[in-house]
Formats: structure tokens, sequence, C-alpha cells
């Protein structure tokens, strides 16, 4: 009976660890993140983003913005603070305009994510309010699952602030000897040898106006290289940092499963490996005037949800979201997205484009 007791004992300490190291023998990726849609150019201090598509990590739809300066916001997305993280935004506008990183940083327990826009108005760059998409992302640990997501925020100066890679390689960004504005961000472990996947990339500079693209991306045995070329207002090249994502088979902020809905492209390699729908379905692509791009992602339009837009070679152009993603059932209308010359005129669009649910 003692020995019987004792068995039992030992059985019952056994299955106790068991239960209390499970997360972290399956702990997911990313650790913490968070997105919303700020909807309103010239918010109330506090002023709670759009419900319908806003979301973060810890299941709370709290997150807020608060007006600085002109065109300045500090996005605050509670209780998911972090130090080794990326964020990325994108403009939703009509006319020749863009958003950027000022900073991210952790303000106690919360994360927050200063964004500056600016406006393009007859040759002369100014800053101003504006709507946008805006989305934060940190991970930590060796990824589970398929598909594959890293990250680095690259400096000025070449080297990363903050770099995650899924197979614990060194995340690289070289700069200096390439060039003005020139980085090349090097991804070990990511590739599969085909331009599949997706890349986000957005500008951050704390005191200039800056707008970064992809410029390249050549996928290779051992990993990934990514060309970032960055320019000024004027459309001159120009150093910056800036945060760069690359997401293949998962979400844009680097969960699955949720998300079991999400969806990109990419429009030169479209249709092709770097066409991606979660459920199989369709995603579809088609011309809607000068500069325009009008997206559709089918059977994953779940609420609520995210969209971030990045711009592809073409030189110093940008492109934006000409208004809010809208859901049809469950179909995702992006209309449109929208590309600008630096001289603000419209150009033909060549831009990386992402949309995620939360479920």
């Amino acid at each position: 009976m003692k020995l019987r007791r004792a068995l039992v004992a030992l059985l019952t300490a056994v299955g106790a660890a068991a239960v209390v190291s499970a997360p972290a023998a399956h702990a997911a990726t990313p650790d913490r993140w968070a997105f919303a849609f700020m909807n309103n150019p010239v918010p109330p201090a506090g002023f709670l983003m759009d419900p319908t598509r806003q979301w973060k990590s810890d299941n709370i739809p709290n997150s807020t913005v608060s007006p600085l300066v002109v065109g300045r916001y500090r996005v605050r997305f509670p209780s998911i603070a972090s130090a080794n993280g990326v964020a990325h935004v994108t403009a939703v506008a009509g006319d020749p305009r863009w958003c950027q990183v000022w900073n991210h940083y952790a303000s106690g327990a919360d994360q927050i994510v200063e964004v500056q826009c600016y406006k393009y108005a007859g040759a002369v760059i100014t800053p101003d309010w504006s709507a946008f998409t805006v989305m934060y992302s940190t991970s930590s640990g060796l990824l589970a699952g398929p598909g594959t997501y890293a990250y680095v925020q690259g400096k000025s100066t070449g080297g990363t602030n903050t770099s995650y890679n899924p197979v614990g390689g060194v995340n690289t960004v070289a700069h200096g000897g390439i060039g003005t504005g020139v980085y090349k961000v090097w991804l070990p472990g990511v590739s599969t040898g085909l331009q599949d996947g997706n890349l986000q990339l957005t500008a951050q500079h704390p005191n200039s106006p800056r707008r970064c693209k992809i410029d390249n991306w050549i996928p290779g045995g051992a990993g990934l290289d990514i060309v970032v070329r960055c320019y000024d207002h004027t459309g001159a090249p120009a150093d910056s940092w800036f945060d760069l994502t690359y997401h293949r088979a998962r979400s844009v902020y680097g969960a699955f499963n949720p998300p079991k809905y999400f969806a990109y492209l990419w429009t030169p390699g479209f249709p092709g490996p770097s066409d991606y729908n979660s459920v199989g379905s369709i995603n579809t692509l088609s011309g809607a005037g000068p500069g325009l791009q009008y997206v559709e992602f089918h059977k994953v339009g779940f609420r609520e949800g995210h969209v971030q837009v990045s711009g592809y070679r073409s030189g110093a152009s940008y492109c934006n979201l000409q208004n809010v993603w809208m859901l049809s059932g469950s179909v995702v209308i992006v209309r449109n997205v929208i590309c600008w010359t630096a001289a603000g005129a419209p150009v033909s669009p060549e831009f990386f484009i992402s949309y995620s649910s939360r479920v």
C-alpha cells in the first residue's frame, strides 16, 4: 500500500510538472502583437481606434491613439510592451501622402508606436493628418508550425536594432560602401529558393521625411537576400532606419492558426508562388485606373482584420491604400492600392500587399 501511494504521488508530481512546463514547450510565435486602423485623422486624445479593424494578442481590442504635432500620432497598444519588435504603417488616403514610423518603444506595460504622416501638394511636402493602418509584433525562440517569419529593424548606418530569425540564424543589414539609402538585408534559413512569401517594409526616422521600398529580393539555398532603398521627400536617396518583415504561409504579424484566414500577393509575381491564400481560394488583381490596382482576397475575410502595403522598385515611387478595405461576405475587397511618383503623379503600381484576420 505504501509503495502504491508513493507511485501515485510520483505520477501526480510528474503530471503537474508536465502541466507547468507545457506552455513553455509550446509557446506561440509571435510573443505579442497588435494591429489597428486609425480611422479618425484628427482624433481626440485617447481615441479608441476602429473596433472592427483592431485586435491584440491578449484578445482585448482597447488600442487608442492621441494626436501630437500636426500629422503625428501616438498609438498605444496596451499590455504588450517589448523591446525587440517591429512596426509597420500604411497611409489610407486618395491623394499623394504617406505615413512612416517616427519611433516605437515600451511605456510601462504598453507598446507605443509614434506615426508621422506627410502629403504632397504642388511640389511641397508638409506634415498632415491622415488615416492609416498600423501594427506591431515581437518574437523570440524558434518557430513552430508551417511557413516562416522573420524581421529586422535596420539602422540608418547599417546593422540591426531589433531582429528575429525563426531558426536561430543571425539576420544582418549591410550599408557601408553600397550607396546612400541602399541596404542589403540577409535573412538566413528562411528561403525555399523561390520568390514566395511576402515582404512588408516601413521607413522609420525620428526627425525627417523618409520612404523605403523593396528594390529586389533574391532567394537562395542558405537564405533570403533583400535590397532596400530609402528616399527623402524629394525622391533623392537618403539613409534611414527601417522596419522589415518577411512572412511565408503565416500572417503578416507572424502567427498561425489562429489566424487560419489570411492572404497576400506581390504584383510583379502575380499569379505565382508569392500569390497565397491560406484556405486555397483565389486572390484577384485588376487595374482600376491610373496608378490604381483593385485587389480581392476570397474566403479569408473575417473580422477583425488588417492590411499592409509596401512599394516595390519603380524608383522613388510609393503606395498607399486609397480607401479602407471592406468585407463582402468572406471576400476582402481592397479598393484600391494607389501608387505615386515622387512628384505626386499616379504611377503603374508595383507592390506587396498582405491581409490577415485575427481568426
